[in-house]
C-alpha cells in the first residue's frame, strides 16, 4: 500500500498536520507512507515514525524569487513533480488544498486522490467553519480512515534536549520551573504589545526562570523588553535554536505563554500548560485542542478580520497583563488539582 500526503504551508498549519498523519498510520501501519510538504517546514516531519520518506518543495522561495530567477522556478517544478511521480499511490490526499499544493495531488500518479477544498478531479471535503484538524479528519473520512487523533503529535529529539538543557542550566542546576515566553508573530496584529510582555516578565520573575524565544529578527526587540523590565535575568534564545531545539525547549517548559503562532501549537502538542493570546484569528478553528490550555481573547466585539499588518482597532492591545498573570495561576492550577 503506498499512500502520498501533500501539506505544506506555514509552520503552525504542518504541525496541526501531524495528527492526520497519525491517523493514516494507524488505519494503515503496514502502508508505505510519503509526506510533501514545504522545505521550511521539513523539520517537523523529518523524524515522524509515522512517514517512510519524506519530500519537498521550497514555496517560500518560488513565491519570492520566481520572477527574479525563472528558470531555477521551472526547474524546481520539474524535478518536484518528478519526485511525486517516481511511484504509483493507491491513496494520494491533499490535505491543505490550495492551488499550490493541488498541482502535485493532480500530477500524481494515484488510484485515488482526496483533497480538502473544493477541486472537480478529486473527492473533497470544504468546511472552513470546522477546526483546522477536524477538517482535515473529514477529507481522511472520504478515503474511510477515522481520525485518531485530535491533537498535533511531536516527538522531542535527545540531542536538541541535551543542547536546549546546557543553553538553559549550563551548570547543571535546575532551580526555577520555566515560563516560555514567545511574543511575535509574523502578523503584526496578532503581537500582544512588547511592553506587556515586559511587564509579565518581570512579575514572573520571582518564581520562574523566564525564557524569551523567537526569530533572529526578534532578538533585538526581545533584548529592548527585557532591558525595560529592569534587565531582570531573562534568557532570550531568540535565533539561537534550530526548529527541533525549539520543540525540545518547549516540551520542558513549565508554561508557555504566546498568540495565534508556531508556538502555541507545539505546546499543544506536548500538552504543555499553555496561555494562548487571540486578536485578528478564530480560536475556535485553530485554537489550541490540549487540556493545559486557556485562551484569553481580545475584546469580545473584536470581529476577527484577519487582517495581517495594520488593526485599526488594535484589539490584541486591551487584554490586560493582570489577565494573563490571572490565566497562567489557572491554567497551573488545574495541572496540580
Amino acid at each position: 500500500m503506498n499512500i502520498l500526503l501533500i501539506k505544506q504551508t506555514s509552520l503552525g498549519d504542518v504541525v496541526h498536520a501531524t495528527a492526520a498523519i497519525r491517523s493514516v498510520r494507524e488505519a494503515y501501519p503496514q502502508a508505505h507512507i510519503t509526506a510533501l510538504t514545504s522545505t521550511t517546514a521539513s523539520d517537523i516531519l523529518r523524524s515522524s515514525r509515522d512517514i517512510n520518506e519524506l519530500l519537498t518543495f521550497d514555496r517560500y522561495r518560488v513565491k519570492s524569487d520566481w520572477w527574479r530567477h525563472p528558470l531555477w522556478t521551472i526547474n524546481h517544478f520539474v524535478r518536484t513533480f518528478s519526485a511525486v511521480r517516481k511511484q504509483s499511490y493507491d491513496i494520494a490526499i491533499d490535505l491543505q488544498g490550495s492551488w499550490k499544493t493541488i498541482i502535485f495531488l493532480w500530477a500524481a500518479r494515484a488510484a485515488r486522490r482526496y483533497a480538502k477544498g473544493q477541486w472537480w478531479f478529486a473527492e473533497h471535503f470544504h468546511q472552513p467553519t470546522l477546526h483546522a484538524i477536524d477538517e482535515m479528519g473529514g477529507v481522511l473520512a472520504l478515503a474511510g480512515i477515522r481520525s485518531s487523533a485530535s491533537v498535533p503529535l511531536l516527538d522531542v529529539d535527545g540531542h536538541a534536549a541535551r543542547a536546549v538543557a546546557n543553553l538553559l542550566h549550563p551548570s547543571g542546576n535546575e532551580e526555577k520551573p520555566i515560563a516560555l515566553l514567545c511574543p511575535l508573530t509574523r502578523w503584526p496584529t496578532k503581537n500582544w504589545p512588547m511592553s506587556h510582555f515586559a511587564n509579565l516578565a518581570e512579575r514572573l520573575s520571582n518564581e520562574f526562570q523566564v525564557v524569551f524565544s523567537g526569530s533572529d529578527e526578534d532578538r533585538s526587540v526581545i533584548d529592548q523588553a527585557i532591558a525595560q523590565g529592569g534587565g531582570l535575568a531573562s534568557i532570550n534564545l531568540a535565533g539561537q535554536l534550530s526548529l527541533v531545539e525549539f520543540f525540545a525547549l518547549v516540551a520542558r517548559s513549565d508554561v508557555v505563554i504566546t498568540g495565534d503562532s508556531l508556538p502555541m501549537h507545539v505546546a499543544s502538542a506536548f500538552d504543555r500548560p499553555l496561555v494562548s493570546l487571540f486578536g485578528p484569528t478564530n480560536e475556535d478553528l485553530v485554537g489550541p485542542r490540549n487540556r493545559s490550555a486557556r485562551i484569553i481573547r481580545a475584546d469580545m466585539d473584536c470581529q476577527r478580520c484577519y487582517r495581517r499588518r495594520r488593526c485599526p482597532r488594535a484589539c490584541i492591545g486591551a487584554i490586560t497583563v493582570d489577565e494573563v498573570h490571572s490565566a497562567i495561576q489557572g491554567v497551573l492550577g488545574s495541572q496540580h488539582a
